[in-house]
């Protein structure tokens, strides 16, 4: 029996399927997400053009800068350090996600800070159901006490439905979120699709 003229496309073509078929049964996808440093600062200016138009603007507010040697414009976003909240305050937590998810925190010294004092020997995780606290949020406590924040500690979600899945990590006070509210004096955690 002679095999037929393109007997190496149809292999390739019957193992891609194959794979394709595996990969489909156990969920893998492939998805590729800008960063947030290619999604906020897009620019067709050079960057030794820039170095001579520099702005030390500090206020959170979108800039305008335009060059004089051509007609290039740039828009820039200067992000406040004054508006990152430095405060001291309990966590409020909502999954608006649609997987299950456990809330791990890392305090800053290795110890987690709790109304009542220092509660080391406390597991520091929660776990939330898919659109658990979607609304307003939860208010997290611990078993001793109230759970308080304080700059520097990382909270870093997990997806619990085996998708491997996370967000974080998150350092309080350095990174965008959690965001600190004034009003309440707490740091609000919003974790989404």
């Amino acid at each position: 029996m002679k095999l037929p003229k393109y007997r190496h496309a149809i292999i390739a073509i019957g193992c891609l399927g194959i794979l394709g078929i595996f990969a489909g049964c156990y969920q893998v996808s492939i998805s590729f997400e800008p960063t947030a440093t290619e999604v906020a600062s897009t620019s067709s200016v050079p960057i030794n053009q820039l170095a001579s138009e520099q702005t030390h603007e500090s206020s959170g507010q979108i800039s305008q800068i335009t060059s004089e040697n051509a007609d290039v414009k740039l828009l820039s976003y200067h992000p406040s350090t004054e508006n990152k909240g430095t405060g001291i305050g309990s966590l409020r937590m909502s999954n608006q996600t649609t997987q299950p998810v456990r809330l791990a925190l890392l305090a800053r010294r290795g110890e987690v800070k709790s109304g009542g004092g220092n509660a080391a020997d406390v597991p520091a995780h929660w776990d939330f159901a898919p659109q658990e606290g979607n609304d307003k949020g939860l208010v997290l406590s611990l078993p001793n006490g109230n759970l308080k924040l304080a700059k520097g500690d990382v909270l870093v979600a997990f997806a619990q439905d085996g998708s491997r899945k996370y967000w974080g990590p998150y350092v309080v006070g350095e990174t965008p979120l959690p965001a600190w509210n004034s009003e309440g004096k707490e740091w609000q955690l919003i974790l989404n699709n």
